[in-house]
């Protein structure tokens, strides 16, 4: 016996004296009322006649029922329990599974989460309300507080939602360090993301088979030194039990499209490079649908054309043939020359290039700049600020560095540096500047050069793109907004000098700040999390006791509510007694 409200002994006290108040009522005696009668013949006769011991048994059955009423009020408020009727005292800690494929649907309707949810709900109606609940996830959406109360740990459970994160692991900080003989652990999974589960935890699956096929791999990229072509390669692995036909599409800008469709045997992985060459800058979407599939979210990838397909630049310049030759060959380029003296009469273009010349004050637009001469935006060397990074050749990571290389490089006056470098920056706007001459170095003539040309023309007027996994994702902008490919505003967080997200499933996203502006391609292309069927619990649908752990099952109840009603029973069985005479 235990008492939710109050201790043991404040329990018993609360009990005892309760029931001593009511007897020690029940003794208190009216003082008789004095009726001056005419004679006291008649009652005397009365009172020997009478039958005395029936006051007494009225008396006690009323004394009965006002101690049994009065005793169960009093338990009521210190919240009697009792293991026999309200369940044992327990400390029971719930781990909930909440990794991606936890989303695959089920025979029964819903899917694994939908049923992980059930059990955890059932477990946590387990034992008595005076018992003790923990709540876990193993995407850690949860912050530890340790063990609370039943209500608290349900509402913890309907706090969780999936995880689409690509990799989950059991929680493994306080309580769950150890699991001691007072404590007991349930952990309901589907075996497939989470596999190593400590010693003492009783595992509870909601494996069962499905159909899937996936997309394990959306990579878009340009062919180098030819802007306007593309090439993406899609990956799609079928993790289903028999074989699949599977369609597919890929759609981008301006209603460009390719379907086909292929039959996948179990197991089987088919990669396939395309070529899109008329698919304009903007979105594109792969698309795979399989007859049976059960698990969506990697049926759809998503990818972004960054670099329009043409662009108007302006070359400014004395007079550079070579340059001019270069930029006219670039597809993309619709290519102006002017001099100097008339760049403040020019319409602005996408991108200039300026040529042993720089403008006094930052332009609007971006620039390429080669041998500028001074000016006050532009840092020199050793006065670099932490804006600009200094590049030298193929090991830098940077776009405009992609298959070039300045090792074979030679400089006959390389300004304040013994090797060659190059500057970029992304404020006011995108620049490159190359501190010295093509005509005093032999950079022109290097295989690498057009190259450069390209990707530098490709890094000024195209659109940063960030490829990334589902998940929280983290963007190096400041205090930026965050809209997905519908215009909707997404919450975010701000930390330091970056902005992050989580997004609600594969899709793409614009990052908006004042520091720039990125597009995010996130998409859940793992084959970890496609492998849906490849679980540690084998073949096991469920386990054998997981009917035990229902929805509308409720184990330990509250004993206070049956008190009270049993009291009010009580005073109307009183009401009725003296009415008819029977309890004084």
């Amino acid at each position: 016996m235990t008492f939710i409200s109050l201790s043991l002994v404040q329990g018993l006290l609360l009990l005892l004296a309760t029931a001593i108040s009511i007897f020690l009522l029940y003794c208190l005696k009216p003082p008789p009322q004095r009726v001056v009668v005419p004679s006291t013949i008649i009652w005397q006769r009365v009172l020997r006649e009478r039958k005395r011991r029936s006051d007494f048994w009225r008396w006690l059955v009323s004394l009965v029922l006002a101690l049994v009423l009065g005793l169960a009020l009093a338990s009521a408020i210190g919240r009697l329990e009792l293991e026999a009727l309200s369940g044992r005292a327990r400390r029971l800690a719930v781990v909930v599974d909440n990794s991606a494929t936890m989303g695959s649907r089920i025979a029964a309707g819903g899917t694994r989460w939908t049923r992980a949810l059930e059990i955890a709900q059932g477990i946590l109606r387990e034992g008595s309300f005076a018992s003790e609940y923990f709540v876990a996830d193993t995407a850690g959406q949860l912050v530890s507080t340790g063990f609370t109360g039943r209500r608290s740990a349900l509402e913890q459970l309907e706090s969780l939602r999936v995880s689409l994160r690509e990799t989950t692991s059991f929680p493994t900080g306080a309580p769950l360090e150890f699991v001691d003989e007072g404590m007991e652990v349930f952990f309901v999974t589907d075996g497939v993301m989470v596999r190593s589960v400590p010693p003492g935890v009783v595992t509870i699956s909601v494996f069962e088979p499905v159909d899937n096929v996936g997309i394990t791999a959306f990579d878009l990229k340009s062919v180098p030194a030819q802007a306007t072509r593309y090439e993406v390669f899609l990956e799609i692995h079928n993790h289903s039990v028999g074989a699949k036909r599977v369609a597919i599409q890929i759609d981008g800008a301006g209603d460009e499209s390719i379907q086909h469709a292929v039959l996948l045997e179990p197991g089987q992985v088919l990669g396939d490079t395309l070529e899109l060459e008329r698919y304009r800058a903007g979105p594109v979407r792969a698309l795979i649908d399989a007859p049976g599939d059960g698990f969506a979210l990697d049926n759809v990838a998503y990818a972004y054309i960054g670099m329009p397909q043409r662009v108007r630049g302006v070359l400014v310049t004395e007079g550079n043939d070579y340059l001019e030759t270069l930029l006219r060959l670039d597809p993309r380029v619709a290519l102006e020359v002017m001099s100097p003296g008339k760049l403040s009469d020019a319409e602005l273009p996408d991108f200039y290039v300026f040529d042993r010349f720089a403008p006094p004050e930052a332009p609007e637009v971006p620039a390429l700049l080669f041998h500028p001469n001074s000016a006050r935006w532009l840092p020199t060397r050793s006065g670099a600020e932490s804006e600009e990074r200094l590049l030298r050749g193929i090991e830098d990571e940077h776009p405009i560095m992609a298959h070039v290389s300045f090792t074979d490089v030679v400089v006959d006056r390389t300004p304040e540096d013994k090797e060659p470098f190059v500057i970029v920056s992304e404020r006011p706007a995108r620049w490159i500047a190359v501190p010295f001459a093509l005509g005093s170095s032999n950079l022109a003539l290097q295989t690498g050069f057009p190259i450069f040309l390209t990707n530098a023309v490709n890094w000024l007027t195209g659109q940063d793109v960030l490829t990334t996994s589902l998940g929280q994702v983290e963007v190096p902008i400041a205090r930026a907004t965050v809209t997905d490919i519908a215009g909707q505003a997404l919450a975010a967080r701000f930390v330091g000098g970056e902005t992050s997200f989580a997004p609600n499933g594969p899709g793409l996203f614009t990052v908006h700040g004042s520091g720039g502006k990125i597009v995010v391609a996130a998409n859940l292309t793992s084959p970890r999390v496609s492998a849906v069927n490849d679980s540690m619990l084998g073949g096991v649908r469920e386990s054998p006791d997981i009917e035990r752990y229902s929805i509308g099952v409720v184990s330990g109840s509250e004993l206070w509510p049956l008190l009270v009603l049993i009291a009010l029973v009580l005073l109307l069985v009183e009401w009725w007694t003296y009415h008819c005479r029977i309890t004084v």
